[in-house]
């Protein structure tokens, strides 16, 4: 919730909890998110209801992407077998909260799902148009999951190559990594073996290797994104630093 120990929770660590839930629940089979009685996205949906009630924008977008994610895995646990089912049953077998356990759980969902369809299309004049143009666009993704049961067709690009990006378990994976990696995640896309295969990358015919002029301008020392990734470690550093070095008595003075 909001609170803590009686004390107010910052949206920003909010919004960083629940970004971290939908990581850990990316390793977590259909069942085990979304199943009725023991998914643990279930427990989680009226926190996410209310969190997209919240001013902050940034815990908004947290909580719409973690509810695409659990409705997603819901998805997962419709009919597998679509052989001998009309188009109704087809649509109404893959992902219904009809008839859920705990009940109330489909109340709250389709709460939510109303809310993310809201969303999609309002902004706050309080929002600068850069800040309204996002939400829009986040959540037009995140409704066409939650409410149209559509898949989501992310693409990103990097020199020589893409990765395609088709389900929110994806998406939210990649996210991490590049939040982790910062001004260094297009050097690495493009020379980490590992990273390219876990994400099934694809090259263009004509990008597969780089010149010699692009390896000095995105791989060399001197380079902007090189410079950019050397910036935000001296930053980490320093404020590692900081809170290494701050300590504070039982009575709340500094020493």
């Amino acid at each position: 919730g909001g609170r803590y120990r009686g004390e107010d929770v910052a949206p920003s660590l909010r919004a960083a909890a629940l970004d971290c839930w939908s990581l850990l629940a990316t390793t977590l089979n259909d069942l085990e998110v979304s199943g009725d009685g023991t998914g643990r996205g279930m427990a989680l949906l009226p926190l996410l209801a209310g969190c997209l009630d919240q001013p902050d924008a940034g815990l908004r977008r947290s909580a719409g992407e973690a509810l695409a994610l659990i409705h997603e895995c819901r998805l997962g646990l419709g009919l597998t077998d679509d052989e001998g089912a009309n188009a109704t049953d087809r649509r109404y077998g893959r992902g219904t909260w009809e008839g859920c356990d705990p009940p109330e759980m489909e109340g709250v969902f389709d709460s939510a799902a109303q809310r993310v369809s809201e969303l999609s299309v309002e902004g706050t004049r309080s929002m600068s148009r850069a800040a309204r143009k996002r939400q829009r666009s986040d959540f037009r993704d995140f409704a066409a999951t939650v409410v149209d049961d559509e898949p989501p067709d992310e693409e990103v690009s990097f020199q020589g190559g893409r990765v395609r990006l088709s389900s929110w378990r994806e998406i939210v994976q990649l996210g991490s990594v590049r939040h982790c990696l910062q001004g260094g995640f297009q050097i690495q896309l493009m020379t980490n073996e590992t990273l390219r295969e876990i994400f099934s990358a694809t090259f263009e015919a004509s990008g597969a290797s780089l010149s010699q002029l692009e390896k000095r301008l995105f791989m060399s020392k001197t380079s902007e994104a090189s410079k950019a990734a050397d910036r935000a470690m001296a930053r980490n550093r320093r404020a590692r630093d900081n809170v290494k070095n701050h300590f504070l008595t039982t009575d709340g003075e500094e020493i």
